[in-house]
Order: structure tokens, then sequence, then C-alpha cells
């Protein structure tokens, strides 16, 4: 199953979903997760996620703007809140400095589950 969406050409965003896994729900993202773009991401997630997968994994390699407003999605959605379900995974994060820095100065890396890639984040899933 793959969904994809993109903003109305307002908003700079793009969220595409796949399951490479049945337990799985992958949404890529592309663009800034700022107050414009978030409240259509966590709508967006809410219905991928409404059949309430086991996983959540969010794919930010191509987020090039993450504000306050995402990292407060990205905490919600670890704590299942707003209807987003699924045990929070992020990929995409090393090596985007876009995301890695903000992270960290937020605090929040450590207690967030961040993978290098879908295969590696498979294999961690694997041997849970």
């Amino acid at each position: 199953m793959c969904d994809s969406i993109r903003s109305d050409g307002l908003l700079p965003l793009t969220m595409t979903t796949s399951r490479p896994h049945p337990a799985v729900c992958l949404v890529h993202l592309a663009g800034e997760l700022d107050i414009a773009t978030v409240p259509l991401l966590a709508d967006y997630l809410r219905t991928q996620t409404a059949t309430e997968p086991s996983e959540l994994a969010l794919d930010l390699s191509a987020v090039s703007l993450l504000a306050a407003a995402g990292v407060a999605l990205i905490v919600n959605a670890k704590h299942n809140n707003d209807g987003i379900h699924g045990r929070l995974h992020l990929i995409g994060v090393a090596g985007n400095r876009a995301v890695e820095r903000v992270l960290g100065l937020t605090g929040v890396t450590h207690t967030l589950s961040i993978h290098s890639g879908v295969a590696e984040l498979l294999e961690h899933l694997d041997r849970s």
C-alpha cells in the first residue's frame, strides 16, 4: 500500500506512506516541518495510523527545516498523543543537519528510537 499527499503548493511538504512490513507504517517526509505544515502532517499521521500499526517510522532524510512545532509533533507521536498510533522510530536523522542539530539542541535525541535506514529498522524490529 502506498499513499501520497502533496501540500496544496502553499505549504512546502510532501508525505508518502509505504508498508515495508505489515506491522510498520513508514512515512517519508520531504520539505519543511513548521507551524504551517505540522497540522497537515498530524492529520495525515492520524489517518495513516488509524488501523493502529505496531510501528510508525518517520523518514526525515528529505526534511529541510525542523522547527519547534515539528519537534512537538515528533514528541506527541512518540507518546501516541493526538490520535497518532504506533511505536515511533525515526530514520534519516544522521547526516541531515537540519534535523540532527535541532533534535540534539532540544535534548530529545536520547529519548527517540533512531535508525540509519529502513533495512536497519527492520533488522532491529526482527531482533526485538
